[in-house]
C-alpha cells in the first residue's frame, strides 16, 4: 500500500497505525518548517517496518503548497502502471477532488482512499488481510464493565497457572497455556491443541494439569 501523508495537516494524530506498516508498503511524507517534528515512536515504527520511506519538505511557504506537492507526486506514483491504489492521509476536504479525478475521470482509473490516519486508511482500503482485521478489532466499542470482568478472570487464570506449573519445567510457557484455554471451546479441542503445542509426551503431562485449571 502507498501512503501520501500531508503531515502539516494531520501532525502526530495522522501517524496512528504506523506500527502496522509492512515492508511492501511505501510511505511518502510531506512536511514544512511549520511542522517538522514528529513523535519519535512513529519514526521508529516506520524504520522497523522496513517500508520504503520518502520525505519532501516545502521549499517556499505558500498557501496550499504541500497540497500541490502531494497532488503532483500522486501523478508520478500513478505513472507507474503497477500502482493501482493510494491512501492520502489528510483532513483537507480539497483532496476529494483529487480522488474523484483518479477514480472517475482518469484513464485508466485508479483507487484513492482519503483518511485522517494510517490505521483508518488501512481500514478504508479494506485489503482483507490480517492487519486490517487487527485494527478493526481494536477499534470496536467495548463495554468497560464486561471488559473489566474478563480482565479479572484472566488475572485469576494466570495466577492459577503459575501455581499449578510453578514446580515444573513448563513454568515459562504459561502464556501458551493461557491461550490454549481461552481459545479451546471443548475439552477435546484443548487436549489436541496442547499436544500440538507441546508434543505428545510433554503435551499429555501438561494437559493433566490443565484439566484442573479449566475444570475439564
Amino acid at each position: 500500500m502507498i501512503f501520501l501523508i500531508d503531515y502539516e495537516n494531520v501532525n502526530n494524530a495522522g501517524m496512528r497505525g504506523a506500527e502496522f506498516l509492512q515492508p511492501t508498503d511505501t510511505m511518502i511524507l510531506f512536511f514544512s518548517k511549520n511542522a517538522h517534528n514528529m513523535e519519535k515512536r512513529y519514526l521508529i515504527d516506520i524504520q522497523n517496518s522496513g517500508c520504503t520511506f520518502e520525505t519532501y519538505k516545502l521549499i517556499n511557504s505558500q498557501k496550499n503548497g504541500l497540497d500541490f506537492y502531494l497532488a503532483t507526486k500522486l501523478g508520478e506514483v500513478f505513472g507507474n502502471p503497477a500502482n493501482k491504489s493510494v491512501v492520502i492521509i489528510s483532513k483537507d476536504a480539497g483532496f476529494q477532488a483529487v480522488r474523484d479525478f483518479w477514480q472517475c475521470c482518469a484513464k485508466p482509473q485508479r483507487r484513492v482512499f482519503l483518511s485522517e490516519s494510517i490505521e483508518l486508511g488501512i481500514l478504508r482500503a479494506n485489503e482483507h488481510d490480517e492487519r486490517t482485521d487487527i485494527i478493526r478489532d481494536r477499534l470496536l466499542s467495548t463495554d468497560i464493565g464486561k471488559f473489566f470482568n474478563a480482565y479479572r478472570e484472566t488475572l485469576k487464570l494466570r495466577e492459577l497457572l503459575q501455581e499449578v506449573f510453578n514446580d515444573t519445567e513448563y513454568i515459562n510457557r504459561t502464556d501458551e497455556m493461557e491461550e490454549i484455554l481461552k481459545t479451546g471451546k471443548t475439552a477435546k479441542v484443548i487436549y489436541l491443541n496442547t499436544l500440538h503445542c507441546f508434543g505428545r509426551k510433554d503435551g499429555l503431562a501438561v494437559y493433566q494439569r490443565l484439566k484442573n485449571c479449566a475444570k475439564l
